[in-house]
């Protein structure tokens, strides 16, 4: 006769038991192998249906902003470029290692890039410097594991869909992705200088995309509001600083009318599954107004999350599933910050089936999908999309349960 295992015996069977890194390699290394194995047949160089326009507009991101940021001030008064200053800093110094006569090219000639050598060379040095310091930060940030353990997890961190997916487009995500995982996993060092250079990353994220500024919210919640106020202040002088650059603090104004023009004119990828699957305008409008409700209920979990919780990973989780519900903002590539909450939650030494549940949400995405479902939605965007609802509402309901919880605790005590 079989033995019953009792339940709840500490984890030795079911999702309890399994260990998230193993789930992570096993499910992106496997999703390869069989996505590998389809495009051989395929062939034709089909392998690029998980990437925008199957590569048509390859590294644009990095190139239209290298072309924009040579102007001066004119990205923002010609060009009308919606990145802060920060950004077009940086694009403006890589600018000086392209061709004058690629950055003052018009938009017809945008990919002429790689008629030039010094231009092609850029782009491997920029990734293969980005792939280095992404895995040595995951690499050694994962704790009390063997060697290959953490080389298999950091090797498949680079090479799953949002990283690569982030490396094609050449966007300026990259660095603000790097500079939130140094905040996050500073933020609890014992080291002073560590915790401070965490604070400085954290402006520095905030300077190149502005939405980073949510995860201030940790220092808040934590009291450590000197910490806060100088956060506060580099973000400030990150912001200010490098505007000179282009026309002074009066390109805030130009930014944000950029910004909200940028907004109207463009169509996000869920406005085209919208229209693929026959919604109609009024819809469509009522859908989209649900998704900001719901943004905002996002939102205030995160908010409670930070003070009735010890497990700061899911907080984390909270934030970046906010983020990813603004319409605008779900993407792919943005699906790679879920790498920072995945890292802190397989350093966790004890482990619950709703972890796993977490963990499992967020390494799908992270997997290869072939095929797409019409030129301008692969199946992996698709992915993003359906587990971003999935996840969010795994989310606000465990921190429901969390709140319940931390009220019956207070009033026992």
């Amino acid at each position: 006769m079989s033995q019953k295992i009792p339940s709840g015996t500490g984890g030795k069977k079911g999702l309890r038991a399994l260990d998230p890194i193993k789930l992570f390699v096993l499910a992106v290394s496997l999703s390869a192998a069989v996505y590998l194995i389809i495009y051989l047949i395929i062939g034709n160089g089909r392998f690029s249906d998980i990437f925008f326009k199957r590569c048509a507009d390859f590294f644009m991101d990095f190139f239209n902003s290298i072309r924009d940021a040579s102007q001066g001030s004119a990205v923002y008064t010609e060009r009308g470029v919606i990145y802060p200053p920060m950004a077009n800093l940086i694009f403006l110094i890589l600018s000086r290692f392209t061709p004058n006569v690629y950055n003052d090219s018009s938009f017809a000639d945008r990919f002429e890039w790689s008629r030039y050598f010094p231009a092609m060379m850029l782009v491997v040095m920029f990734c293969v410097a980005f792939a280095l310091v992404y895995f040595f930060i995951i690499y050694t940030k994962l704790e009390s594991r063997s060697k290959y353990t953490r080389f298999a997890f950091a090797f498949l961190a680079f090479f799953s869909v949002p990283t690569l997916y982030m490396i094609e487009r050449g966007n300026m995500i990259l660095f603000c992705m790097l500079a939130l995982m140094v905040y996050g996993f500073t933020y609890n060092s014992e080291s002073r200088l560590h915790r401070e250079l965490g604070l400085i990353c954290l402006a520095f994220a905030f300077s190149i995309k502005l939405y980073p500024v949510v995860f201030g919210w940790l220092l808040i919640s934590d009291r450590r509001f000197k910490d806060a106020a100088r956060c506060a202040l580099y973000g400030v002088l990150m912001l200010l600083i490098p505007s000179f650059f282009f026309g002074g603090p009066s390109c805030f104004v130009w930014l944000f009318n950029n910004i909200f023009s940028f907004s109207a004119g463009s169509e996000s990828a869920l406005t085209s599954i919208f229209r693929f699957i026959g919604l109609s305008a009024p819809a469509q409008s009522i859908l989209t107004a649900l998704i900001y409700v719901w943004v905002l209920i996002c939102g205030i979990s995160f908010a409670v999350s930070s003070f009735i919780r010890k497990q700061q990973w899911k907080t984390w989780v909270l934030g970046f599933v906010t983020i990813l519900c603004v319409p605008s903002l779900t993407s792919v590539y943005g699906w790679a910050f879920f790498m920072i909450p995945m890292v802190m939650l397989c350093n966790k030494k004890d482990r619950c089936a709703s972890d796993i549940v977490y963990m499992i949400l967020m390494t799908i995405p992270f997997m290869f999908l072939p095929f797409r479902i019409m030129f301008y939605v692969p199946m992996s965007t698709a992915a993003v999309y359906v587990m971003t609802a999935a996840l969010s509402i795994w989310c606000v309901a465990d921190t429901v349960k969390d709140l319940i919880k931390f009220i019956k605790t207070a009033h026992k005590s």
